[in-house]
C-alpha cells in the first residue's frame, strides 16, 4: 500500500486525487488518467467518430432518428415541452433491473420525450421495446473502461443535443461519466439497482462525484452509495422500482389453478432467477419439512435457467430427491404469465439473501397474495413484520419452515396480509407516481 498522487487535467480544470492506494488500484487510476487525457484532447472527426479495431466508423444501428421522434410530437411542441433523453444500459439478460429500464423508456416515450437507447448488441431490452419510438444505438459497452464507448457516446451526445444521460448497470457508470464530463451541457443520472456496494476506489470517487444526481432503489441502497463514494446526502435520492398495477387485475382462481395444474389446496411459489443467492434451496428444505405434517400444500419454483446456473439448477432437483419430495415440488422455469401464477397461488415466498429491491414481492401484493420474504436489503423497506407481510432470516431453511407454516395454517392472516399489501402498493409504488419522480429530478437538474 502506497500514496498516490494523480493529476488529470479537463481544459483549464485539474483533477488531483491522493490518498493510499492497493496497487492494483494504481494501476487503475494511471490507466484511467491517461485514457482520460486521450479521451478529452483528442478531436472528434468529421462524423465525430473514430474507427475502432475492426475499421468500423459506425456509432450503432438507428431504428428510428431525431425526424420520426419530433414528429410524433407534432410540429406545436415546442423543445422547451420535452426533454432528449439517453439511457444506457449494458445488460445482458432480462431481470428486474431491466424489466424497470424497459418501462421506464415506454413511460419517457409515451409522454412525449425523445429517449435514446445506448445498448450492446443483442441487448435483450429489443423484445420488451419493440414497437416503443427509441432512437437506438449499439456499442461493446466492454467494462468500465472502455474509453471507445465513452467517446462514441459523447459524441452522440453532442450530435443530438441530449438533456439527459442516464445509467443503469455498474459497468456503464464510468463509462457514462467520462461521456458526461466531454459533454457539459448534459445532465448525468446514475441509478443504483442491486445491493452489493460499488468498488471503494478513489477512481470511482473522482468520476462519479460530478454526476448530478444519483438514485438508489432502497435506503439500504443509499447508505453504500453515501459511504462508497463520499456523497453529499441531498445528491441521493430514493426513488423506488414500480409497477403496473392494471397487470394485476383480479383474475379467477379456478382457471389460474387450471392453467399450472395445481390440484393441492394449497400452492406456495418461489419466482425468480434459480441461483444459490436467491434462496431456493433453503425454501425448498423448508418444504421438506412442511411435508412430514401437511399433505394438502404443493410448492412450485418458477424462474429462467441461466447458461451459469444450469449446475445449480441441477442441485436442487437433486436436493428435492433426497428429500422426498419431489411428487410436492415442481420447477416451471420460465413463466411468462406471472399475474396468472400469482391467482394461483396462496404465498409467495422471497427467500432471498439479499435484495437491492424486489420486484416479485411487489407483483405478489399487488396481486393480493401474502407474502413470506427475508428480512434483508431493499426487501425490508416493503415488507413490514405481520402489517403487510412476514420477515423471516436470510438463509436459515428451520426459520423459513415456522413462518410458512403459521401462514399456510392461518386463511384470515394471510388474508390481512394481503389486503394491507396490496392498499400499500396502489399507494407507495404505482407507475404513473414513480416515473413522475423520476421526470421531476431530470427537470430539477437541469435547471441547477
Amino acid at each position: 500500500m502506497s500514496a498516490h498522487a494523480s493529476v488529470c487535467r479537463r481544459d483549464d480544470e485539474t483533477f488531483c486525487v491522493i490518498e493510499p492506494l492497493s496497487s492494483g488500484n494504481c494501476r487503475m487510476l494511471a490507466f484511467l488518467c491517461a485514457a482520460t487525457a486521450v479521451f478529452f484532447s483528442a478531436p472528434f472527426s468529421a462524423d465525430g467518430m473514430r474507427k475502432n479495431s475492426c475499421g468500423s466508423d459506425n456509432l450503432g444501428t438507428v431504428a428510428r432518428g431525431d425526424a420520426t421522434l419530433l414528429q410524433s410530437r407534432g410540429e406545436g411542441e415546442t423543445r422547451a415541452a420535452f426533454m432528449k433523453i439517453l439511457q444506457i444500459c449494458s445488460a445482458s439478460d432480462y431481470g428486474g433491473g431491466e424489466k424497470h429500464v424497459a418501462d421506464l423508456v415506454r413511460a419517457l416515450a409515451s409522454r412525449g420525450h425523445a429517449v435514446y437507447m445506448v445498448v450492446r448488441p443483442d441487448s435483450p431490452l429489443r423484445e420488451p421495446l419493440a414497437g416503443v419510438i427509441a432512437s437506438w444505438h449499439e456499442l461493446p459497452l466492454k467494462n468500465s473502461l472502455d474509453v471507445y464507448s465513452a467517446r462514441a457516446i459523447a459524441d452522440l451526445v453532442e450530435r443530438h443535443g441530449i438533456h439527459i444521460i442516464h445509467a443503469h448497470v455498474g459497468r456503464d457508470y464510468l463509462v457514462a461519466a467520462l461521456a458526461s464530463r466531454r459533454t457539459p451541457q448534459s445532465r448525468l443520472i446514475v441509478t443504483r439497482h442491486h445491493y452489493l456496494p460499488l468498488k471503494n476506489n478513489p477512481v470511482y470517487r473522482w468520476l462519479l462525484g460530478k454526476a448530478d444526481a444519483f438514485i438508489a432503489v432502497s435506503e439500504t441502497v443509499r447508505q453504500t452509495l453515501l459511504e462508497r463514494l463520499a456523497l453529499d446526502p441531498e445528491r441521493v435520492q430514493v426513488i423506488p422500482n414500480w409497477i403496473d398495477t392494471a397487470k394485476f387485475q383480479p383474475i379467477d382462481r379456478d382457471q389460474a389453478r387450471a392453467m399450472f395444474q395445481i390440484r393441492a389446496n394449497l400452492a406456495v411459489a418461489c419466482i425468480g432467477q434459480l441461483r444459490a443467492e436467491k434462496g431456493q434451496e433453503e425454501l425448498i428444505r423448508a418444504a421438506g419439512q412442511l411435508c412430514r405434517t401437511r399433505s394438502d400444500v404443493e410448492f412450485l419454483i418458477a424462474g429462467e435457467e441461466q447458461a451459469d446456473a444450469i449446475q445449480f439448477t441441477d442441485h436442487l432437483h437433486q436436493v428435492v430427491e433426497t428429500l422426498g419430495i419431489r411428487e410436492r415440488v415442481r420447477f416451471l422455469g420460465f413463466v411468462q404469465y406471472v399475474p396468472e401464477l400469482l391467482a394461483a397461488v396462496d404465498v409467495v415466498v422471497v427467500p432471498s439473501w439479499d435484495e437491492g429491491f424486489s420486484l416479485v414481492t411487489l407483483e405478489a401484493m399487488a396481486a393480493r397474495r401474502a407474502v413470506l420474504a427475508s428480512n434483508v436489503g431493499g426487501i425490508k423497506g416493503i415488507v413490514q413484520e405481520n402489517v403487510n407481510g412476514l420477515l423471516c432470516p436470510p438463509r436459515d431453511a428451520n426459520a423459513l419452515a415456522e413462518k410458512l407454516k403459521w401462514l399456510l395454517a392461518d386463511a384470515p392472516l394471510r388474508d390481512r396480509l394481503a389486503g394491507q399489501g396490496q392498499r400499500e402498493v396502489y399507494e407507495r409504488y404505482s407507475r404513473d407516481k414513480v416515473i413522475d419522480q423520476i421526470e421531476a429530478l431530470y427537470r430539477e437538474v437541469l435547471k441547477a
